[in-house]
């Protein structure tokens, strides 16, 4: 049940875009009257804004589905080109042109962009950092599978952090913050040596899986209800991930593979069992 409450609200906000589609509905009826009454001026300015409504609608919805697979771990990176900035100036434009055929002025049409802009950014966000890797050549390594395993491992880390941004305790948010810190840092030690993937490959491909897991699973039932014993238990779980998590660092700096490999162990053999 957790998994498709995980996949439900990652695949939520997809359902956002349809509001580029809806919202310019009364254009429609605009369209046809100018059609039937003969104002050309006026039928290409709406046809213009319906086009770029549409078109915003569109690129919006294509980026929400690719940031749900990427924060899944379905996809291994977010697109390049910055659709959400694009479906922005496309829903500016699309403003202006429907206030040019409703009459307004270059004031009125500059005011209307404005809205326009500041409605979307505040509705559909930013789009997200778009994290590049570039690890370092070093023999007897495949750098697009380390390459791979650091992109998955990423959303992961923003997968906690996407979970941490609905949890109204400022101690957890804090340490979850911390945590995923110090996991890109670790990701940063790799991305310089690849060859300490093969070292970290429990950590990468195991434990961070769990960490991402349980952490979504408390956010889910910390909106439902307070619960002090599972406050108390996930406190307690987090402070075990923040040790680990600096624990790794300093095995990767210290090339102590043996003690890594069983401190992961552990810890990871608990989260599935307590599941918080």
């Amino acid at each position: 049940m957790s998994k498709l409450l995980r996949r439900g609200r990652a695949w939520a906000p997809v359902l956002k875009s349809a509001a580029l589609f809806i919202l310019p509905t009364p254009l429609l009826i605009a369209f046809v009257v100018a059609l039937f009454t003969g104002e050309f001026a006026r039928f290409a300015a709406i046809s213009g804004a319906l086009v770029c409504f549409y078109g915003a609608g569109l690129l919006t919805w294509r980026t929400l589905v690719a940031e749900a697979r990427y924060f899944l771990g379905e996809r291994l990176d977010l697109p390049v080109v910055p659709f959400k900035l694009v479906s922005t100036v496309l829903t500016s434009v699309g403003a202006v042109l429907a206030a040019s055929a409703g009459g307004y002025g270059i004031v009125g049409m500059l005011v209307f962009a404005l809205l326009a802009a500041t409605g979307y950014l505040c509705f559909y966000g930013r789009d997200p950092q778009r994290r590049s890797f570039n690890v370092s050549t070093a023999t007897g390594i495949d750098v697009e599978a380390v390459t791979a395993q650091l992109k998955s491992a990423y959303g992961r880390l923003q997968g906690i952090d996407a979970a941490a941004r609905s949890i109204a305790v400022p101690e957890f948010v804090d340490r979850l913050r911390r945590i995923t810190q110090i996991g890109k840092s670790i990701l940063a030690e790799i991305e310089r040596d690849p060859r300490d993937a093969s070292r970290a490959r429990r950590f990468l491909n195991l434990y961070l899986d769990s960490a991402e897991r349980v952490t979504t699973e408390y956010a889910r039932t910390h909106r439902q209800i307070r619960n002090k014993p599972l406050e108390e238990n996930f406190r307690r779980l987090l402070i075990d991930m923040e040790q680990t998590f600096e624990t790794q660092h300093l095995k990767l700096l210290e090339n102590d593979l043996v003690s890594l490999d069983v401190d992961i162990e552990v810890l990871n053999a608990r989260l599935k069992r307590e599941g918080v």
